[in-house]
C-alpha cells in the first residue's frame, strides 16, 4: 500500500476537516491501494508561524482590523515570494522533518504555508513524491494557496481557477472539484436530520441552526442573544464549537424561544438534516456543507479578506443573505418566516450550488497522479 500524507494546518478548523474529507473519500474509493495519514505541519514550525497558528482565533475575534490589514499587506505574489525568501532559513529544517519522518507516495496540503517548503525540500532530498495543493477558499483566497510551482492544484470553483490563472498557475495543472466535504455528508443529512428532529424535541415550526465553525469564532454569542429574545415562532439550534466561554454564557440565557446549546459536535449533517435555516460565519466548508443539506444560508460575519468572496458567492448565486448585524438576521428571519416561498427557491439554489462528491472527486485526482508517477505519465486534469 502507498501512503498518502495530508497536511493542514490548525488556523481554523476549516483544514483539518478537509483533509480529513480528503482522507475518507481515499478510504472509501481505495481502502486496499492507500494508506492516510493526516500531519499537523504547522505544530513543530518555526515560533513566528506557530504563534499565529496558536492566536489565529484571538486574531480574527479581537484584532480584526490588523488581521485584515496583514492579509492585504501581504496579498500579492511578490511580497509573497520575499516572504517566503524571509522564513526559509527558519522552515527548512520543519519542511525536511516531515518529509523525513513522514515518508510518502504524494503529498497533498490543505494550508498555503506548505506550498514552497514542502517542494523544496522533496527536490533537496530527491523525492520523487509529487505535491498537490488544495485551495481551501471558494473565490477570494490568499495568494499562497496558487502557487505555480507545485505539481497540481485543485480548486474548488471557476472563480478560484481564474485566480490561480491569473498568478501563473498554468490551466493543464488545475483541477476544478468542489470544497472537499464528507463524502457522505449528504446523505447523512437526508437521512438522519429527521430521526435527530424527532430526537430533540423540535415540532413543525422553522428550525434555526447556529454555527460558528470549530472555535466558535466571529459574532456568534451576540447573534444567538437576539435570535433567542426575539420570541419569533422559531426553534433555535447554537454550536458553539471549542469555544466554551460563549457556550457557558448562552446556557445561562432565558430564552424567548426554544434554544438548545452545544459545545463541539461531530454530527453537523444530521444538525443540518434537523433544520430549516443555516446562519453561520462565511467559512469555506460551511458554507458548501449547507449547500450539501440544501439549506440557505444567512451568514452573518465574515473573515476580512480571504472570507469576503464567499458572501459574494452565496448572495450572487441567490442561496441566502448576508445579514453582517444581529438585527439584519432577525429581519431575514422574520422575512422568511413571512415569505416561505422565497425560501423555497434559495433551498432550490443551495442545492444547485451543492457538489456532496467533491471530496471522492480530488481522491480519483490524487490516484491519477501517483498512478502517473508510477507510470511515469502525465495525468489528463479532466474534472
Amino acid at each position: 500500500m502507498k501512503k498518502i500524507v495530508l497536511l493542514y494546518g490548525n488556523t481554523g478548523g476549516g483544514h483539518r476537516s478537509a483533509a480529513q474529507a480528503i482522507a475518507q473519500a481515499v478510504q472509501m474509493l481505495y481502502p486496499d491501494r492507500y494508506e492516510t495519514e493526516l500531519v499537523d505541519g504547522l505544530s513543530n514550525a518555526p515560533f513566528l508561524i506557530n504563534a499565529f497558528t496558536e492566536t489565529y482565533p484571538m486574531w480574527v475575534n479581537h484584532a480584526r482590523v490588523l488581521y485584515a490589514l496583514g492579509f492585504h499587506a501581504s496579498n500579492n505574489r511578490r511580497r509573497v515570494i520575499a516572504l517566503r525568501n524571509l522564513l526559509e532559513p527558519l522552515s527548512e529544517k520543519t519542511a525536511d522533518a516531515i518529509v523525513r519522518d513522514h515518508p510518502a507516495a504524494l503529498y497533498v496540503s490543505c494550508h498555503p504555508l506548505f506550498n514552497h517548503t514542502i517542494p523544496q525540500a522533496l527536490r533537496r532530498h530527491q523525492l520523487n513524491a509529487p505535491y498537490i495543493h488544495v485551495v481551501t477558499d471558494l473565490v477570494t483566497g490568499h495568494v499562497a494557496h496558487y502557487a505555480a510551482d507545485v505539481d497540481y492544484l485543485i480548486v474548488p470553483t471557476e472563480e478560484a481557477r481564474d485566480e490561480a490563472i491569473k498568478n501563473l498557475v498554468p490551466p493543464d495543472k488545475i483541477a476544478i472539484t468542489g470544497q472537499p466535504i464528507a463524502p457522505d455528508f449528504a446523505q447523512r443529512a437526508e437521512q438522519g436530520g429527521p430521526k435527530l428532529r424527532h430526537e430533540l424535541g423540535l415540532d413543525e415550526r422553522m428550525v434555526v441552526l447556529l454555527i460558528g465553525g470549530g472555535d466558535g469564532m466571529g459574532r456568534l454569542e451576540v447573534t444567538a442573544r437576539q435570535i433567542a429574545l426575539s420570541g419569533l415562532p422559531l426553534q433555535l439550534i447554537v454550536v458553539c464549537g471549542r469555544n466554551q466561554t460563549v457556550k457557558e454564557n448562552l446556557e445561562f440565557l432565558n430564552p424567548r424561544v426554544p434554544m438548545r446549546v452545544f459545545g463541539f459536535v461531530n454530527n453537523i449533517p444530521e444538525l443540518m438534516g434537523a433544520s430549516d435555516v443555516v446562519v453561520t460565519k462565511a467559512g469555506p466548508g460551511t458554507i458548501c456543507e449547507a449547500f450539501a443539506a440544501r439549506r440557505p444560508i444567512i451568514l452573518y460575519d465574515a473573515v476580512p479578506g480571504q472570507e469576503e468572496g464567499n458572501v459574494d458567492y452565496v448572495v450572487k448565486n441567490e442561496a441566502g443573505a448576508w445579514c453582517p448585524t444581529p438585527w439584519a438576521v432577525l429581519k431575514q428571519l422574520k422575512q422568511w418566516l413571512a415569505q416561505p416561498e422565497a425560501l423555497q427557491q434559495m433551498r432550490q439554489a443551495a442545492a444547485r450550488l451543492a457538489r456532496p462528491d467533491s471530496s471522492l472527486a480530488i481522491a480519483r485526482v490524487l490516484h491519477r497522479v501517483v498512478q502517473s508517477v508510477s507510470d511515469e505519465v502525465a495525468p489528463q486534469m479532466t474534472e
